[in-house]
């Protein structure tokens, strides 16, 4: 398919689930037998390879026994060193600030491991022999989220890090995704964010899923949009909707595990957008697990962007910035 065609995008959407699928079962190389425990884990990714592991730290943050971050940066957390579980996740094999990071967990002789789908990345983990999950290449990375997120978690519960009650339970919110009605939401919130200024809302949990919702704003509709979290908004971005007005509209995403007092904070939250003039929006998840609330959500966000890429004629596929940012920075020392 002509990977400059609008549909060509609409391909990859409706294709998610078949993606995940594959992710599931696709083979670790370089498996490791019996493995070590860890002082910390760091998935290592930027922008659509990246926000695999944003989302995989976010749902894990709160049961790990060991700290579990994403690190979104070409430098390294001081605290992580040769105890800790340091996991690349490139599509191309080739980002700049991964690979930099990447060469720096190395030199503090962690253990290493890898998500992408050649490139230098692939290279440098064959040659250490590091466990790994390959992916199917020749795509845009944001389209991929399937195989970088469920390749991810392919890759963890190998290593032990991934519970196994947490694996099946992926594995069954897989099968659960409901295509025809994430397309129908996701249309029908695209219609009411259409021609809007859009700032998206959720508990703190749910921070990494709305920056996911956000990637895709930006890169497939080409529009800007506000992430922020209850209750730290409550704290201070709440005093700045005194300039919010008609032109606003807030997405309030619920989820079955948001605190009841985010829930109440919401409602009252909602209530001052609104007097202001605000459209406001209560996007509620399907799903009876919160791996299966987060699978039907990303799909979502994913058909909401589309949409308003379609409708506003812009082509979905094209990253015409970011083409010409690399290319100026290649030429640089």
């Amino acid at each position: 398919m002509d990977t400059a065609n609008p549909a060509y995008m609409r391909a990859l959407i409706a294709g998610l689930q078949d993606q995940m699928r594959l992710a599931l079962s696709a083979d670790v190389r370089f498996p490791v037998e019996s493995p070590r425990p860890y002082s910390g884990i760091l998935v290592l990714g930027m922008g659509g390879s990246g926000i695999g592991g944003a989302v995989m730290a976010d749902m894990l943050c709160r049961t790990s026994p060991v700290p579990f971050m994403a690190n979104a940066d070409q430098g390294l957390p001081g605290w992580v060193d040769e105890g800790c579980l340091v996991v690349a996740s490139s599509y191309s094999g080739n980002t700049e600030e991964t690979l930099s990071a990447l060469a720096l967990a190395d030199e503090r002789g962690c253990q290493m491991a890898a998500v992408t789908s050649g490139g230098k990345l692939l290279t440098q983990a064959e040659s250490g022999g590091w466990p790994m999950v390959v992916m199917a290449g020749g795509h845009p990375p944001r389209s991929q989220f399937g195989q970088s997120f469920l390749g991810l978690a392919n890759l963890l519960q190998h290593l032990g890090v991934l519970p196994a009650s947490d694996w099946h339970a992926l594995g069954r919110a897989v099968e659960g995704m409901d295509l025809a009605s994430c397309e129908a939401r996701g249309e029908s919130l695209a219609l009411a964010l259409e021609g809007k200024r859009i700032c998206l809302y959720a508990d703190t949990p749910w921070r990494s899923l709305l920056t996911r919702w956000r990637q895709q704003l930006n890169e497939n509709s080409k529009l800007l949009a506000n992430v922020e979290v209850l209750p730290e908004m409550n704290h201070n971005e709440l005093v700045g909707w005194e300039s919010g007005d008609e032109r606003h509209v807030a997405v309030m995403l619920r989820t079955s595990i948001d605190h009841p007092r985010t829930r109440h904070r919401m409602d009252i939250t909602a209530e001052i957008f609104q007097e202001q003039g605000a459209d406001v929006l209560f996007v509620e998840t399907d799903g009876d697990t919160p791996w299966a609330e987060l699978l039907d959500a990303v799909w979502v966000g994913d058909w909401m962007s589309l949409v308003l890429a379609e409708r506003s004629g812009v082509c979905p596929v094209d990253i015409r910035f970011i083409d010409r940012l690399k290319t100026t920075l290649a030429k640089l020392p």
